[in-house]
């Protein structure tokens, strides 16, 4: 008798795999996915994810500093 071997992951551990984030894009965006997934033999949520995760910084950044920037010009503005 044989044991089913388990079906493997290439997620990190700890991913909410069972929670998707389901994502919108345009068809241009979705080739540059795909090309990126076929170049890096990922699958196309696994590149989704790299790309995320090197860009969320680089935003966070961006929309903090625009928060900021908002509550200095309200508070200068008193």
């Amino acid at each position: 008798m044989t044991q089913k071997k388990p079906p493997v992951t290439r997620s990190p551990r700890g991913v909410l795999s069972s929670k998707p984030i389901y994502m919108r894009l345009m068809p241009d965006e979705r080739c540059a996915l795909e090309h990126l997934s076929a170049i890096q033999n990922r699958s196309t949520s696994s590149v989704a994810r790299l790309v995320f995760l090197e860009g969320i910084e680089k935003y966070s950044a961006k929309v903090s500093g625009n928060a900021a920037q908002a509550h200095s010009n309200r508070v200068a503005g008193r």
